[in-house]
């Protein structure tokens, strides 16, 4: 998933690698990623500040 790529090796905002992949919404992103891997992308990344 180019998603978990883009939050494992740079440090986009969770809007841009929304919309890098697609996603006009960053909110459906991360209910999309939620869905798919049971954690919020911020939370996937390790990242407290989102």
């Amino acid at each position: 998933m180019k998603a978990r790529q883009l939050l494992e090796t740079t440090n986009g905002s969770v809007e841009s690698i929304a919309w890098a992949v697609g996603y006009m919404d960053p909110a459906a992103f991360r209910k999309v990623f939620g869905r798919l891997t049971g954690v919020k992308p911020n939370v996937y990344r390790g990242d407290a500040r989102l």
